[in-house]
């Protein structure tokens, strides 16, 4: 690869960063999101079509099932007029897996690149949590400082990246900002979400010292301290301790009530069509059954929008993504792609996973280790 060629990937993936740090903190420019949103998009079509050569088969996955929601979205203009800041939503989520695999093949997704895109995403998802945390409050109109700050999402998303850092005090410091983070937040699907990679990130980190007795002494150490100091955060933060309890009483936040909706928009329906094809794009806010809400759990949403094509669709996704992950001779980057699936995976049952925008700063991390196996593999 020439210089220019090298220099042309390095833009791209430098403004695909930007993209995606621009719509952490869109309140911070003078124009809309939605300037950053189509700059994210563009970028991965642009590399999709004219760059990748080859996809792998979750990525054909992650691709089909995209074209699919484009495909309702346009198709029920015949009917009605479908919501574009949802479809930006999943194009903004689905799109940059590709485009991170193909600057990875290109060797611009540089240990260099993550020390940079580490702390420029821990300081825009910082900023973001701080935002909303006041838009929340002042919508309130109370001094009460319980709140539910469902922006930690971005901390989640961060933590397969906390396995690409080389230098430990970044690997730390982003692993703890993000545990304190997510503890805050307060919001029991991402910390459930979080465990399985929190868990990951500590075996990892184990095992890269295991060779040399004072390194592991000192791992193990901060991995103590670093439960120690978890408990603390999560024994003090009442809040968090409230929502544990009512979980444990059964409160879903009203989750049962729009998942039982939503099962019986699809389930009652009298057209087989439906059973099959769904109620189209945003079906879940169209039928009076759901209360006019979104499923918040992406196989109901799936159902009722797009029916048992749909679900069948979506379920390759995670079928070649595990697949995937046994595929993967590489520790590093099997830990990496595992994280972000699990964490999508989780979010799957509890809220949004495809439509959630800020899926894209995971697949920063799951591109790259896609990248990378196919880079491995080109030369075996």
């Amino acid at each position: 690869m020439n210089i220019n060629s090298t220099k042309k990937y390095i833009f791209i993936r430098d403004i695909a960063l930007l993209s995606i740090v621009g719509n952490m903190v869109g309140w911070l420019f003078p124009f809309p999101n939605l300037v950053w949103r189509l700059l994210l998009v563009v970028l991965s079509l642009y590399v999709i079509i004219k760059e990748e050569d080859r996809f792998l088969p979750c990525e054909k996955a992650v691709l089909i099932f995209t074209a699919f929601n484009l495909l309702h979205f346009f198709i029920c203009y015949l009917w009605e007029s479908p919501g574009a800041t949802q479809i930006g939503n999943i194009l903004c989520a689905l799109l940059p897996l590709s485009l991170f695999v193909c600057l990875a093949q290109k060797g611009v997704m540089s240990d260099k690149f993550f020390v940079v895109a580490g702390i420029v995403l821990l300081v825009a998802a910082i900023l973001q949590y701080q935002h909303y945390e006041r838009i929340i409050l002042l919508s309130r109109e109370s001094d009460n400082e319980n709140v539910t700050n469902n922006s930690s999402v971005a901390f989640l998303m961060l933590l397969p990246m906390v396995f690409l850092f080389k230098n430990n005090i970044q690997k730390w410091a982003t692993f703890l900002i993000c545990l304190f983070f997510l503890i805050t937040g307060a919001k029991r699907g991402n910390i459930f979400a979080a465990v399985i990679p929190v868990l990951l990130i500590g075996y990892s980190m184990l095992k890269d010292s295991r060779r040399s007795l004072k390194k592991a002494t000192l791992v193990l150490s901060l991995i103590v301290g670093t439960v120690l100091l978890t408990y603390h955060w999560v024994s003090n933060n009442n809040y968090l301790m409230y929502r544990v309890e009512k979980t444990k009483e059964g409160n879903s936040s009203g989750r049962d009530v729009i998942y039982v909706g939503a099962w019986h928009v699809w389930y009652d329906s009298e057209n087989p069509i439906s059973y099959l094809v769904g109620y189209g794009f945003d079906g879940t806010i169209h039928q009076t059954l759901t209360g006019h809400h979104h499923a918040h759990n992406d196989w109901l949403e799936v159902l009722v929008d797009y029916g048992l094509l749909g679900v069948i669709l979506y379920l390759a996704v995670f079928i070649t993504f595990f697949q995937q992950i046994r595929r993967m001779q590489s520790f590093k980057w099997k830990m990496v792609f595992l994280s972000g699936v699990v964490i999508w995976f989780f979010k799957t049952f509890y809220s949004m996973g495809f439509t959630s925008e800020t899926l894209s700063v995971a697949m920063i991390s799951m591109g790259t280790a896609l990248g990378r196996y196919k880079l491995e593999e080109e030369v075996l």
